[in-house]
């Protein structure tokens, strides 16, 4: 197998250096289909790639995609390459269009056979379909995505990789960490069958054959994926800059800079030195003084901060993804709204029925325990006490119950992973804040992303206020730090007013931060990412129970999530399959408490 391997890949390579016209060079990606063998149509567009554009500055730009999402970065960037040289080849080599129909015949045949489908499968096929004259078949924002890397044949490579850049923030709100001098990826790249099992042929990064430390599965022949060895120094970033962006983008912190110091020092630390976080309820200012829309049509989105905090941001691209990422909140805010409306009747019918089991449970739990005493209501049975031992506790009182004697928070994953279904999670968020509160249960909810070293914990109205409709506010954006975010969801509760606190956590059980772990300049294998990143949220999960705090992980992801998510949370999970069933788990959830 380990020779067949050499020889696909030789084949790959073959293909390139023929399309590209040029021998001298070592490609970054190779590419293969599922079974292993190297796919002829997707290696020529490699080959084409550095025939017809700058591959220094490709190369480079590929090397700056990063996160949890990076296979599906680097998946649109190759179909806005192939939509691009697609055109200005076929005018040369006409046998290019019967080799690109019958790849996307093939990919569509596979992607039947398959069950579960990443994200870039589905939008990968539904480029296949468009290839044979087809509709795409895909939902609107995934349509959406691919129509937006239709890129052209006249367009150079500094306006493909700009227009990749807005992209990738619009969709997103993922920007490319440009890398500095001096910074190199040591990359033990990824074998050949790395893509063995998915739906569609991929391009898999190119790795040296010689090298013996790579991982080989002599059961089944599948070449594991090789770590990034990366030596890395730290972005050289101001601090401040940082904070202003990250604030302007999700709202001012709820603390004074004082005690912000002070939880940092205390919750930033271990695996998460050198990370900051971020509470806030939101970006108030953008709806109370930007939330301005303009009557003419240029205008329509454009949202405005305040002329003084956004000139303390320097650099025109930062300002102009700042007023994007709130203009997108801003039409996410709304889509949310308009989702819950359309349902309406729907989602009122979830509330009712959460709403009765609840008070059901809850109302079976009030009880009054009797207590003797010196006066109350007379027990006949023990009148003899009084009567023959002097005892005048012959009464009872009885001493009622809290009902509920527990208060709820809910930590829900507001990653990139969740873009898909940001409309579904706000309306089941807003299903679970009305029920708990005319269940008179206290609950807080809060979402969590990471973006730029931060944390951001968006808090929502409580069940104390009003206004929550503010949970249509939910945005998904950026990376998730799991482990700690677990860790200020734990400091939002240390003065929780109930004796039994419950921490419900919404997760894929996929926690990934391009912010590493630790301090220094070199390290191996200390991306916050696999093993270490999941490590370390279950060590979370552990503390928080030791400090009194039930946690139960709602997990919604793929089979082999579910055994992280396992891994994390023990017995103390659930596992759903669509997330219109999120509020109906944490009912379940809630009602096993209240009779445990």
């Amino acid at each position: 197998m380990e020779e067949q391997e050499l020889i696909e890949a030789k084949r790959a390579r073959n293909f390139i250096w023929t399309s590209a016209e040029k021998y001298e060079f070592e490609p970054m990606f190779l590419a293969f289909s599922p079974d292993g063998t190297a796919d002829m149509y997707l290696n020529l567009i490699i080959g084409l790639a550095y025939k017809w554009y700058d591959q220094e500055k490709i190369d480079a730009f590929f090397n700056q995609l990063g996160g949890k999402n990076q296979e599906l970065y680097e998946g649109l960037l190759w179909i806005g390459l192939e939509n691009a040289l697609y055109p200005k080849e076929e005018k040369i080599r006409s046998a290019l269009r019967d080799i690109r129909k019958e790849y996307a015949r093939k990919s569509l045949r596979r992607y039947r056979k398959y069950k579960e489908y990443s994200r870039i499968d589905q939008i990968r096929n539904g480029h296949c379909r468009e290839i044979l004259g087809q509709s795409s078949g895909l939902k609107e924002e995934d349509e959406q995505i691919l129509h937006a890397f239709s890129f052209s044949e006249d367009m150079s490579t500094d306006q493909i990789l700009e227009q990749t850049r807005e992209n990738l923030w619009k969709y997103f709100a993922y920007r490319p960490t440009e890398k500095k001098k001096g910074n190199y990826f040591l990359q033990k790249v990824s074998g050949a069958f790395q893509s063995f099992g998915k739906v569609s042929a991929t391009y898999v990064r190119a790795r040296n054959y010689d090298d013996q430390n790579t991982f080989f599965d002599g059961k089944s022949g599948i070449m594991e994926r090789g770590r990034h060895y990366i030596f890395q120094l730290s972005l050289q970033r101001n601090p401040e800059e940082t904070k202003r962006y990250v604030e302007a983008c999700f709202g001012k912190s709820i603390y004074s800079q004082e005690y912000q110091e002070k939880i940092e020092q205390k919750l930033c630390v271990g695996n998460h030195k050198n990370c900051h976080l971020l509470f806030t309820k939101g970006n108030s200012r953008a709806r109370e003084d930007g939330l301005k829309e303009s009557e003419t049509e240029k205008n329509r989105n454009k949202i405005y901060t305040g002329e003084n905090e956004l000139s303390k941001i320097k650099g025109k691209r930062e300002k102009k993804e700042i007023r994007e990422f709130q203009a997108e909140s801003a039409r996410q805010y709304e889509k949310n709204k308009k989702h819950y409306e359309q349902n309406y009747v729907i989602y009122q019918n979830a509330i009712r029925r959460l709403t009765e089991k609840l008070k059901i449970c809850l109302e079976e739990q009030e009880e009054r325990f009797p207590e003797k005493a010196a006066h109350g209501k007379l027990n006949p049975q023990e009148v003899w006490k009084a009567v023959y031992l002097d005892d005048p506790s012959v009464f009872e009182r009885k001493e009622e119950v809290e009902i509920p004697g527990f208060s709820v928070d809910i930590l829900i994953d507001a990653s990139s992973s969740r873009k898909q279904m940001q409309e579904q999670i706000a309306a089941q968020a807003y299903i679970l804040s009305k029920s708990l509160k005319q269940c008179k249960i206290p609950v807080q909810i809060y979402s969590y992303c990471s973006i730029r070293g931060y944390t951001i914990l968006h808090i929502f109205p409580n069940c104390k206020e009003e206004r929550e409709d503010e949970l249509f506010r939910y945005v998904a954006a950026g990376n998730n730090r799991d482990g700690l975010a677990l860790r200020a969801a734990g400091h939002l509760m240390e003065n929780g007013e109930k004796r039994k606190r419950i921490l419900l956590v919404l997760t894929d059980a996929s926690p990934q931060d391009d912010q590493d772990s630790g301090e220094g300049a070199f390290y191996k294998n200390k991306e916050y990412t696999d093993l270490l990143a999941i490590q370390d949220t279950a060590k979370e999960v552990q503390n928080l129970k030791q400090k009194g705090i039930q946690v139960i992980g709602i997990f919604m992801g793929s089979a082999r999530s579910g055994e992280v998510a396992g891994k994390i949370f023990g017995q103390n999970l659930i596992k759903i399959r669509n997330i219109s069933d999120f509020s109906q788990a944490v009912g379940r959830v809630l009602q096993e408490i209240v009779f445990s």
